[in-house]
């Protein structure tokens, strides 16, 4: 009896790798990926079994469902919403077709941006207009303290609940690191609607992979902040580890405000299994900017994010520069960077000096050593820590957001990202990368064989990065 025990597990093991490398090769969405995951399940089950239930998946089915065929009540909304915004809609250019039909709400006029690139400058505007608020606050970080900088966003949060606005405060419980309990009882004690994005619990867990790396403050569907920056004080340059940090955010007032307020909307419906109570009425016209809410995500039925950033790239024609802490391309955007650089396009990549992930800058220098090889300009920040999202397309388009050039961003993290089309804006946006570069070298690439050997041991755990 003992014997035949023996003989069952192996067994019982092998057969389960077999059906998980099954679901992975139904599931997978890229070559390089599906093949770790399905050669490492069937030779080795022990090791690979655990991580493939907590991190293998990657289609966020329940989301996708609630999302795109789920409740009425969300249906509705995006109904209400398209058609408030029917007056501001731009007609499509070659640039926002394919967009379109990604993120479903188009790109919207009569915006007005404004640019944020230091912790206190982007803390003080968003706490000013949330005192402003008078019907609705939405408030969703990946990363939100219990610090002096989250202890000021409380405060002015309660206030507001207090004074009858409907404030919501989505987090995410990972990125969150678990916020005292202490510290949200007295926001839901002042009335203010507090939930997780993907509670990190058991009946979740073939869901702890995916995070909602989302910053969004949305006031009164009028005004909406994105970028770079989380809450906690790390942000503002006081972790002496650390050092400065770099970021950048943006102010949006204007017809967008409703497009990320919708997206907001989506995820929290998701969290609670109820629809939020915002306000869907006309927008008030800011100014004369084209915005268009790029919300990306494992639940999309495309690769929203790497088509989105693939796309971009195969756009430009005489300018393209990027910056993000975290580059780890996949396929698609490598290649497309490659071509761009070979039609003549002006490709600059910054990058951070100072990572906190050792895996991810060995796997950089491998990608950073083959496109240099086709003309590709890579400069490495040395004014603190880089953790801005920016590209800048020719001399009109613009992005700001949270996406990083990574699998993480481009797949399996809930991403949003504001597309302006504005000559000013991007301007702007070339005066600010034109100091950061000032502030940089160029990147240099260890030479030596066994760095060589490293970096492309690790390009193979890009799909996992």
């Amino acid at each position: 009896m003992q014997e035949l025990e023996w003989w069952i597990w192996p067994i019982f093991l092998y057969s389960f790798g077999i059906l998980a490398a099954i679901d992975a090769l139904w599931q997978g969405r890229t070559s390089q990926g599906t093949i770790a995951w399905v050669l490492a399940l069937l030779l080795m089950p022990a090791l690979s079994l655990p991580f493939y239930l907590f991190f293998g998946s990657r289609r966020f089915q329940a989301y996708r469902r609630a999302r795109r065929h789920g409740d009425d009540r969300i249906s509705a909304t995006e109904c209400q919403a398209r058609n408030v915004l029917a007056a501001h809609k731009c007609p499509t250019n070659p640039i926002t077709k394919p967009l379109e039909r990604l993120f479903r709400i188009g790109q919207l006029d009569g915006n007005h941006c404004d640019i944020l690139t230091t912790g206190n400058e982007t803390y003080n505007a968003i706490l000013n207009s949330m005192q402003c608020a008078q019907q609705t606050l939405c408030v969703q970080f990946y990363t939100f303290r219990d610090d002096q900088v989250g202890q000021r966003f409380a405060d002015v949060m309660c206030e507001k609940a207090a004074s009858g606005v409907s404030v919501y405060l989505l987090y995410d419980e990972l990125g969150s690191g678990g916020l005292d309990d202490e510290f949200l009882h007295r926001l839901i004690a002042s009335g203010v609607e507090v939930s997780r994005f993907n509670p990190i619990k058991l009946r979740n867990r073939t869901h702890l992979n995916f995070r909602n790396h989302r910053k969004i403050v949305v006031i009164d569907g009028q005004v909406t902040y994105t970028g770079g920056y989380n809450i906690g004080e790390e942000y503002l340059g006081l972790n002496q580890e650390i050092g400065r940090w770099r970021d950048t955010h943006m102010c949006i007032s204007g017809p967008a405000s409703l497009a990320f307020q919708l997206s907001f909307t989506e995820d929290w419906h998701w969290a609670t299994g109820i629809e939020p109570k915002l306000n869907w009425d006309m927008p008030f016209v800011f100014g004369e900017q084209k915005v268009m809410c790029i919300n990306s995500g494992p639940a999309d039925f495309y690769e929203s994010g790497s088509l989105f950033f693939t796309h971009l790239i195969h756009q430009a024609k005489e300018r393209c520069w990027l910056v993000s802490p975290y580059f780890v391309p996949d396929q698609t955007v490598f290649s497309a960077l490659q071509l761009a650089a070979l039609r003549g396009v002006d490709i600059r990549i910054l990058l951070p000096g100072k990572s906190d992930s050792w895996l991810v800058t060995q796997a950089t220098r491998e990608y950073v050593q083959i496109l240099k090889r086709s003309g590709i300009q890579f400069f490495t920040y040395d004014d603190g820590f880089l953790h801005q999202k920016v590209a800048l397309i020719d001399d009109e388009w613009a992005c700001v957001g949270s996406a990083n050039l990574d699998n993480r961003s481009l797949r399996i993290n809930f991403e949003a990202n504001a597309l302006v089309q504005d000559h000013d804006f991007a301007r702007k946006i070339e005066i600010m990368l034109l100091e950061d570069f000032q502030h940089s070298h160029p990147t240099l690439v260890d030479s030596r064989w066994h760095k060589q050997l490293l970096g492309k041991i690790c390009r193979l755990m890009a799909p996992l990065l």
